[in-house]
């Protein structure tokens, strides 16, 4: 056994009790084992989803009874995955196939009957069935562990002794000796006496909990004992396994507890520290100092937190070591049995006092974060991702497990990769060939970045610090930083300014701790398929956070159009569009083109670092700024975490660290160089409509456009220059290329010619059904099986609202950037989403209802197709503003229709104009005509593109005329509304027009048309046509500021007009106190399911019976507490027990605030006070007591005063560990008016 592995097995006597059983989960989490093997748990079926989201991790079960039996096994951070399980399905035995870097394990956990015969025919099952399994898994190892209620040794393993002598159990001896299985405890305690059940009184004691295990793997068992457990009477067992050796041990690395913010007495500390060592004249520098405090607070949060956790822990571990003491007596006495009690006691209490705290924070943590964008919320159905799980290593061509061999083969491959392999002589070429070429930075540019960093900078960028992050090797988290930053700043600048001065930083500053990531989807076992994220330190990150804040300022000035990465304003999607384009419209490109995509091998990683430096002085950066980039990264080192601890610190000598604030835009400087190369090579570029167009970046993903395949030989050679220069190393086994046109060919050049390319996630094909499937309908099944994983979690339907959020529409939002969704596939996402949120039920409210504001009725659900129509006028928008060649293509098709500011003025049908559009552009137009109401007047309505003006049933545009300004039906006649005659035509507009194509136009134009027009030209003296304006409502199409919501809203009204109203609300408040009511609440710090049910009563979708009657055809609708007709006004309100609830808390409140009694729209809709302390006290209150009133419900239990107080108490407590503004302010008002006293 290779893997470190960590087992606890306990008789829990019974989880039933929500505070026993949180008491025994934090038990089992506090030993920090892996798998943990419980029995007579008592569990039921439908105990299953509560206790797994109690527990935070996987359970298997095998269910009894209520009162009896029930086993289960808990995995806890373990390292091996499950393949397979088998159950008793009585409760009794319950086993599970493990799996770890190819080793196989069976756990069994056994609960014995207390009848011999039971045992042997139980023993007998168990057998069989892992004896089944060995026929699978012939190599796996056999744990099992848990209480037998038998004894291996009735002499040893009982008192009093039933023999003199040793005497084995022959069912167990036969059951071993069938596996070769043997007993660790025994084998390391062969004649010790140890027990791990009592009597209450002490007067019977016995080892019936035990483990047994194969006899292959004793020698990997580095520990086996028993302990006193809480809340039981049989004893916690424990077994450890090692690898061979003892393996290494992990100790990885410090990382500050933010947990320590909270002591005022660390706090002091702290600032104490920072003024002590300011004010030591021996430490000579400021960087000195800074290198001195940072080790100074590494020293002292490492005391204090031991201090801290050992307090807390230490009266904990008196208790159990006494306990054990008591325990093993041999004959203990009348005062031993006492204190034994007594001391047990002590330890059951302490761990229901930790339940009970724990489930009050918990709840706060819920209330407050548990279902808004928040990581808290997202993290409960993530992966955990494998970091520093490399086990197993391919090291020529052979599997390694060794962690020593691993070690040293990541350090010399992540050693050599980051050292330097720089020709100065090949980056002096490259550079005297580029350099008339490359542009030079304004003064203004060059001024701000050469300047001292100023404090103002530094407190944006501390504010701007991600927090709960992983910190670099210092330890010093982000949060230690922000939280002190009022006493650091000046520490921190006076080392700033000597450092920039000096050049010289502190080497603390520079040094990093790589993580390696397995990439998605590709074997990690191979040392390519494993990506490395240089955690930095957070001093590091300021200064570079800073620079970096500096230098995209006015990054756009030297950085080409053709450069999308990293750059604000600039997209991924225009890359993607690009390509897609020149597929779409492959028929308007006359040379036999070909798209080469190119993949530089570790790009990141091996850009070399006098090559970035030359580039900023090419570029006309000033010394001190270059100097001080190139002190950030002289003598930088890392090393690599891994399970056992730490690689050997190496030097960076090359590669941009990825997780530092200022390399992303230090890299694509580095690229820009090479896009400028290739722009002036003699590399023949594709001629795209009039435009050479021959690169296109996205950081290191950099696709050439070429006009010949022929072109490829000149492409490598120019890379090649640019490698030797840089240090990017071309990878063509991974490059690709892709014909424009038809081609058979399979191969050029040694580079494979494909049909389908992926290409920054997305899958470029010319087959349009291709493309739908591998990038929409693949899409849609992932967001299906996302959000069935989340079925079985009880969360409140506002959280469902936000998942299908989270989990579904923001995985379409990427192709749909992109890519036509066609009608199908929008209606299969919103089935998906809108099943989803009503868990595949009947839906209560429509589709149209649920998108609206939470002020108008709705749950800001989202409606696809709105979603998809936002994205696709987005891109109508941005290519409208937008002169840059990313929209080249569509500037050219659009052209042929007078460009696309006339056509989106046009009263256009998509199918009738001259030109076939691809389905994106066509897609995105169908928006706009959705959105941008045409409003028909004969005189300003255009003849162009005009869906009723066609030739062979398709619409005219004539660009000589519009040259003239002739485009209106006015611009056609005389002064009396006649049709003007040729000649005349011809004169007035000074234009030559053949007499069959003027004749032909005319008759295009419906005679009632120009009927009308001639009517309005006659009754008017002047009549001035003039093209509309585009403005949909609000919103102004050629503004670039109109926001993503004001889009959709507009939609959304224009798809879904009507307001929901479902009840009598209207005829009751002004519109005013409607939107109040509606959206006020969800700002309130109460729980998610308790504003569900406010929102559903106020809505009037509550499911009482009779709403259940008149909807779904149910037979009762008799309300539970008083068999009268349920609607929800009657249980909310109108029930003889919820109105004697309802008084009681009026008269409870009216002690502490003189308030009218609560009337039925206060509680139905809220209560509208004039004291704004009151309104949010009794609103707070009404919800809370409607959430009590439905749990009453359910529960089949009548709502009574006393038990709604206990819930206002328990909340109250709940309060107290939350920091929003608005959880601060109930709680003090709680306080004020004296709450918690009960009447």
């Amino acid at each position: 056994m290779n893997v470190n592995l960590f087992c606890i097995s306990l008789n829990a006597r019974g989880l039933r009790n929500i505070n026993k059983r949180k008491s025994i989960f934090l038990f089992c989490k506090g030993e920090k084992a892996n798998i943990i093997l419980l029995q007579e748990t008592h569990s039921q079926q439908e105990d299953e989803k509560f206790w797994i989201n109690q527990w935070g991790d996987k359970i298997l079960f095998d269910h009894g009874s209520t009162k009896s039996a029930g086993v289960a096994i808990l995995f806890c951070n373990s390292p091996w995955k499950l393949v397979a399980s088998k159950f008793s399905s009585n409760g009794h035995w319950l086993i599970c196939v493990l799996n770890s870097d190819d080793q196989y394990c069976i756990v069994a956990n056994i609960y014995g009957f207390n009848n011999p015969n039971q045992n042997k025919l139980l023993l007998t099952e168990l057998s069989n069935n892992i004896t089944n399994l060995k026929l699978t898994y012939p190599s796996a190892s056999i744990i099992v562990g848990g209480d037998f209620n038998m004894v291996y040794d009735e002499h040893l393993d009982r008192y009093p002794s039933r023999c003199q002598h040793s005497s084995h159990n022959s069912t167990l001896s036969n059951f071993c000796g069938n596996h070769s299985l043997v007993d660790p405890w025994h084998l390391a305690n062969p004649n010790f006496k140890q027990y791990s059940w009592f009597k209450p009184n002490n007067n019977l004691k016995s080892r019936i909990d035990f483990w047994l295990i194969s006899a292959s793997v004793t020698s990997h068992v580095s520990d086996c004992c028993m302990s006193a457990a809480p809340l039981s009477d049989h004893s916690v067992i424990k077994l450890k396994f090692a690898p061979p050796g003892g393996g290494l041990r992990n100790k990885g690395y410090w990382k500050f507890n933010s947990a320590l913010l909270t002591s005022h007495e660390y706090c002091d500390g702290i600032k104490s520290l920072i003024t002590e060592v300011m004010a030591d004249n021996t430490i000579g520098s400021y960087v000195s100092k800074w290198e001195f405090l940072k080790f100074k607070f590494r020293e002292f949060s490492i005391h204090f937190g031991k201090s801290f956790h050992k307090n807390n822990k230490l009266a904990e571990l008196n208790l159990i070591k006494e306990i054990n003491t008591y325990c093993n007596k041999a004959s203990p006495n009348e005062s031993d049995k006492q204190k034994l009690l007594t001391l047990q006691g002590k330890l059951d209490e302490m761990y229901l006092k930790k339940a009970e705290g724990a489930y009050i924070r918990s709840r706060a943590k819920w209330i407050e974060d548990g279902e808004k964008s928040t990581a808290y919320f997202c993290q409960l159905e993530r992966r955990r991702q494998e970091r520093n799980s490399i086990k197993t290593l391919l090291i020529q061509n052979q599997i390694c497990t060794d962690p020593t061999l691993i070690t040293k083969e990541l350090t010399s491959f992540y050693s050599k990769l980051y050292s330097a392999a720089l020709s100065e002589t090949d980056s002096n070429f490259f550079f005297d060939h580029i350099k008339k070429f490359i542009p030079s930075i304004d003064d203004d540019f060059a001024e701000l970045c050469d300047a001292d960093i100023t404090m103002l900078e530094l407190d944006n960028a501390v504010k701007n610090l991600a927090i709960n992050k992983s910190p670099g090797c210092d330890g010093l988290t982000s949060n230690f930083y922000r939280h002190f930053w009022d006493l650091l700043k000046n520490p921190f600048i006076l080392m700033l300014n000597e450092a920039t001065d000096t050049l010289y930083f502190p080497p603390t500053m520079k040094q990093g701790l790589i993580t390696l990531i397995p990439k998605p989807g590709k074997d990690s076992k191979i040392i390519d398929n494993l990506r490395p994220i240089t955690l930095l330190n957070t001093d590091y990150k300021i200064v570079t956070l800073a620079y970096a804040n500096r230098l995209k300022s006015k990054l756009n000035s030297i950085i080409s159009d053709s450069q999308s990465g990293f750059m604000k304003g600039r997209s991924i999607h225009n890359n993607i569009r690009l390509v897609m384009d020149l597929l779409d419209y492959s028929h308007l490109i006359d040379d036999d083109g070909f798209i080469l995509f190119l993949d530089f091998y570790k790009a990141f990683d091996s850009i070399e670092h006098p090559f970035i430096f030359q580039c900023l002085k090419q570029l006309g950066f000033r010394n001190k700024f270059c100097a001080t980039i190139e002190s950030l990264y002289d003598n930088a080192t890392s090393s690599i975490s891994l399970p056992n601890g730490t690689s050997p610190r190496f030097d960076i000598k090359r590669g941009v660290k990825q997780g530092c604030p200022i390399s992303p835009f230090l890299f694509i400087i580095a690229t820009e160089m090479l896009s400028i190369f290739i722009k002036n090579s003699d590399i023949a570029p594709l001629n795209v409509m009039g435009l050479p167009v021959i690169i296109s970046q996205l950081a290191d993903d950099t696709t050439i456009f070429m006009k010949h395949l022929t072109e490829t030989p000149k492409i490598i050679e120019v890379l090649k220059v640019f490698s030797q220069a840089s240090g990017l190393s071309l990878n063509l086994k991974k490059c690709e290329l892709m014909p424009i046109h038809q081609s058979d060919l399979t191969e050029a050049y040694n580079i494979p010619i494909r049909s389908t390319v992926k290409y920054l996630g997305i899958h470029i094909s010319k087959d349009p059904t291709e493309r739908e499937n591998l990038n929409i309908w693949k899409t849609i099944a992932e967001c299906q099986t996302k959000l069935n994983s989340w079925l079985l979690r009880d969360i409140s339907l506002l959280g469902r609202v936000f998942l299908t959020k989270m989990e579904s529409i923001s995985r379409c939002i990427y192709p749909a950037y992109s890519l036509t969704i066609p009608n199908r596939a929008i209606k299969k996402i919103n089935q998906i989403n809108f099943d989803y949120i009503w868990r595949k039920k009947m839906h209560y409210i429509k589709r149209a209802e649920m998108t609206k504001e939470y002020k108008d009725g709705g749950l800001q659900a989202i409606d696809f197709e709105i979603m998809d129509g936002t994205l696709k006028i987005n891109w109508l928008k941005s290519f409208f503003n937008n002169k840059s060649f990313w929209y080249h293509i569509p500037r050219e098709i659009f052209k042929r229709f007078g460009g696309i500011d006339l056509l989106l003025k046009c009263d256009f049908n998509i199918k009738k104009l001259p030109i076939k559009l691809s389905q994106f552009h066509q897609q995105v137009l169908l928006y706009w005509k959705l959105l941008y109401n045409h409003n028909f007047t004969p005189h300003n309505t255009p003849i162009w593109n005009n869906r009723y003006i066609t030739i062979k049933n398709k619409s005219l545009y004539k660009k000589d005329w519009m040259d003239k300004g002739i485009w209106s039906l006015i611009h056609l006649t005389d002064n009396d509304g006649r049709v003007m005659t040729h000649e005349n035509f011809c004169h007035k507009y000074n234009i030559t027009v053949d007499q069959n194509s003027f004749a032909s136009t005319i008759r295009a134009i419906p005679i009632p048309t120009l009927n009308l027009i001639q009517e309005i030209v006659s009754n008017s003296h002047s009549v001035s046509p003039a093209l509309p304006h585009l403005v949909a409502g609000n919103f102004d199409f050629k503004s670039v500021k109109t926001p993503n919501k004001t889009i959709r809203k507009m939609l959304d009204d224009i798809s879904h007009p009507s307001l929901p109203f479902r009840n009598s609300i209207k005829q009751i408040f002004s519109i005013d106190i409607i939107y109040s009511l509606r959206s006020k609440y969800l700002k309130f710090p109460i729980t998610p399911k308790a504003k569900e049910i406010h929102y559903r009563v106020l809505n009037d979708v509550y499911p009482s019976g009779e709403f259940l009657r008149q909807r779904c055809g149910f037979e009762t609708n008799k309300c539970v507490f008083c068999d009268d007709i349920e609607t929800s006004v009657h249980l909310f309100f109108q029930c003889i027990y919820s109105e004697a609830l309802w008084t009681d808390i009026h008269d409870w409140l009216y002690t502490k605030m003189r308030i009218e009694p609560l009337s039925e729209n206060d509680v139905i809709y809220g209560a509208i006070l004039d004291n704004t302390e009151w309104d949010f006290l009794v609103n707070n209150i009404i919800i809370v007591a409607k959430f009590y009133i439905h749990k009453c419900r359910y529960g089949k239990v009548k709502p009574r005063f006393y038990a709604f107080h206990n819930e206002c108490l328990s909340f109250s407590k709940a309060l107290k560990f939350m920091k929003s503004k608005h959880a601060m302010k109930l709680l003090n008002l709680f306080e004020k008016y004296d709450l918690k006293t009960k009447p």
